[in-house]
């Protein structure tokens, strides 16, 4: 059942129209000053609000703005009911957050329209909130292995990197890259290349702790950065990380096989200074550029001094 919030202090008044919402299904709750008002938009939760400005102490164009900012993370739209409707109100009502004005007396036919037509304006926004939390999960999200894609994974990084830096502690990074990875595509098929993408980002979690990021940022390659962690720490999770991947064959329908991972770090220690994350990302893939010209099934480590020589 949709929820009003009748805001109105005179009782009559309110008694009137929460009459006709409820002849036609609508569940009303009243409020006759601000305080009330603002204690039912957070614990009530209102599909709409109708605000009295005939009857109210604190005038109109002070109240709405209060309301709509108590309502930010979740659209309530507002309707104002006046019996003196000017064009002036109705532009200065746009501006502090009016959604639509309803002529006093009230006609019950015109009334239920206009209440239809704001509470589709409430359908419609929440509709678009899910909308944009859908495609944030797609544009966040690897969708093959579930692992983060690398723009969110950048983006939390250039947090914990500018963290990193405000309160001097060491911070690291690594990039691995799974050696000769077409080779399964080309032996195996496309599928049991896709199962073998998901098994590493399995074996990797297992490496690291909630708080590290992971991402996958190309087609068999990942980004790793480790909180609070200096190179001597990166290049034993590192080292795990590279062991666990090589340890147990891929087991996918029939085919059987093995996969080696060559990965570059970088970091710093406390003592370091690093502008941003850009540059820490700089020195990983070099790191992991000169780890794979070496050789394969390796580990090479840069140091932030060695990544700016």
């Amino acid at each position: 059942m949709k929820r009003i919030l009748i805001v109105d202090g005179n009782r009559e008044s309110f008694e009137v129209i929460a009459q006709l919402m409820s002849e036609v299904g609508l569940s009303v709750h009243g409020s006759n000053d601000f305080e009330s008002a603002l204690h039912q938009l957070r614990a009530w939760k209102p599909h709409l609000i109708l605000v009295d400005a005939d009857f109210l102490k604190e005038g109109v164009f002070e109240l709405v703005p209060k309301l709509r900012l108590l309502s930010q993370e979740e659209f309530v739209p507002i309707g104002v009911l006046s019996g003196n409707l000017t064009a002036v109100d109705v532009d200065r009502g746009s501006e502090v957050g009016v959604d639509d004005w309803l002529q006093k007396p009230i006609s019950h036919l015109g009334a239920l329209v206009r209440i239809k037509s704001l509470l589709k304006l409430k359908e419609s926004q929440d509709a678009l909130k899910r909308a944009h939390h859908r495609i944030d999960d797609v544009v966040s999200t690897d969708e093959l292995t579930g692992l983060a894609s690398m723009r969110s994974a950048y983006k939390r990084a250039e947090e914990e990197v500018a963290r990193a830096r405000r309160l001097k502690t060491g911070i690291s990074a690594f990039l691995l890259n799974l050696d000769n990875f077409s080779d399964v595509n080309q032996s195996y098929g496309f599928g049991v290349g896709s199962y073998a993408l998901q098994e590493v980002a399995l074996r990797l979690k297992k490496c690291l702790r909630t708080i590290d990021i992971v991402a996958r940022v190309g087609a068999d390659e990942f980004f790793v950065l480790l909180h609070e962690t200096d190179l001597t720490g990166a290049e034993f999770v590192a080292e795990r990380v590279r062991d666990v991947v090589q340890s147990e064959p891929f087991r996918c329908q029939s085919a059987v096989f093995n996969l080696t991972a060559t990965i570059g770090v970088a970091g710093l220690s406390a003592e370091q200074t690093i502008p941003r994350m850009s540059d820490l990302l700089h020195i990983t893939m070099q790191a992991l550029k000169s780890a794979k010209s070496n050789g394969q099934n390796r580990i090479e480590v840069y140091s932030f001094t060695q990544g700016t020589e």
